[in-house]
Formats: structure tokens, sequence, C-alpha cells
């Protein structure tokens, strides 16, 4: 039965991916649903597990959201020093938006292990995760398309990045119980994604939203559907 419920989160994550590329001429309006669900992402996903799991670690709450400033800034600088480049910029950024893309197939893992915790733990509350991840991970496929080609045509390491982070989760989920990662190392893991997502909403995605010269009242509202989005599946995920 598990490995039929890791299939929900990878269909949801290749649906997601093909809607962003059905709907790629509709690209400001993806790009501000998208800086919203990664500010969601790193407010409400990311850090509240990173705190979670310091406190378990014995880091301060201080200690997290300082290594997740630290992780901002050190992603700010790089892409300052990327733009400096003048040359190399469009190759550059476009290593860092594949960067972006590795960090929620490492997320996307993470929430195949999730699935497989709870399903150990009662088969109810697998069903619940599954289908709360399923929603969330609709977003995730949207992401990774959004941040790997950033309206441009899609090429075969695009394809191949919504393929990984689809399969992820599956993967994830069937290898719960051989997970060695300690906590310690997720809480770096998952404020350095943070950090970068933050970096990436604020430094790039929210700047081309204000710079769009059309109806900036539907961009806003999809800044803020997409954060609500990640709201609404964390909540029936802790239901």
């Amino acid at each position: 039965m598990l490995p039929f419920l890791l299939i929900l989160p990878v269909v949801s994550t290749l649906a997601g991916g093909l809607l962003a590329l059905r709907f790629r001429r509709n690209m400001p309006l993806l790009i501000a649903a998208a800086a919203g669900l990664l500010l969601g992402a790193a407010f409400l996903d990311l850090l509240p597990e990173a705190l979670d799991l310091g406190a378990k670690q014995r880091l301060g709450g201080a200690d997290v959201l300082g290594l997740t400033l630290g992780f901002f800034l050190l992603f700010a600088a790089i892409e300052s020093g990327l733009d400096a480049l003048t040359e190399r910029e469009a190759g550059a950024q476009k290593t860092l938006r594949r960067v972006a893309g590795g960090l929620l197939v490492f997320h996307s893992f993470r929430d195949g292990m999730a699935i497989g915790a709870a399903f150990a733990a009662s088969h109810t509350a697998g069903y619940a995760v599954a289908l709360g991840i399923g929603a969330h991970d609709l977003a995730d496929g949207m992401n990774t398309i959004i941040l790997t080609t950033r309206g441009e045509k899609a090429r075969w390491p695009d394809y191949l990045f919504l393929g990984l982070d689809a399969m992820a989760p599956f993967v994830g989920g069937l290898l719960t119980v051989w997970w060695l990662i300690s906590s310690r190392d997720a809480v770096i893991l998952l404020t350095l994604a943070a950090g970068f997502f933050l970096q990436m909403a604020t430094s790039d995605f929210l700047p081309q939203v204000r710079r769009h010269e059309g109806n900036r009242r539907w961009l806003l509202g999809a800044v803020v559907g997409g954060a609500g989005v990640i709201y609404l599946t964390n909540r029936l995920l802790a239901g």
C-alpha cells in the first residue's frame, strides 16, 4: 500500500510542472505565484521543521535563524558576483536556477520520507499526509519548471529536473528506514534551502513583479495565493 500512496506526489509534481509549461505565456502571473510559494515554503514549511529539529539538537531559535540569514546573505553575494560577470550572466543565472531546482528535489525527497514515516506509525495518518503532500507537490512541480526555465523554452535538463523532483518523494518514502542523515545535518540542509528560497523570491521574483507594467493587483493576489497554498496544505498535513 505504501508504494501506491507514494505515486500520488509523483503524479502531482508532474502535473504541476506540465501546467507551468502549458501556461508559459502567463509567466508574470506564474512568477508572482512562485514568489508566494517560495516564501510560504521557507517560512511555513522549512523553517518550522528546522526549528523543531534544532531544538532536539539543543540549537536555539537564534542559531537556526542565524544559519538561514547566513545562507541568504551568501546566496545574495553569489548572485551579485554573477551579475557582475555580464558576458557570462545568462549561463551563470541558468546554473543558479538549476541549483534551486536541485534544492526542490531534496525537499521532495523529505516529503516522501514524511509519508513513509506517517504510514509506518498509522495507515490513516499515512493517507492524510500523502493527500496533503500531493497537494503541496503540485506547487513544487510548478516551481521546478519556473525556476529552471524562467519562461524560456524548456530543454532536456529542465525536464530532467522535473522528473527527479517527481520521483524524489517515491524514493524518499521507500528509503525512510535507511535514512542516515543526522538531525543536525538536516537542520543545515533545511536552513540552506530556506535561505536560497528567500533570496530567490526577494531578489529575483518579487522585483520582476514590481517591474511588470500590467495590472499588479492580479500579481499581488498571485503572490498571496501562492503563500496561501502552502499554508493550507500544511494545515491539512497538521490535521
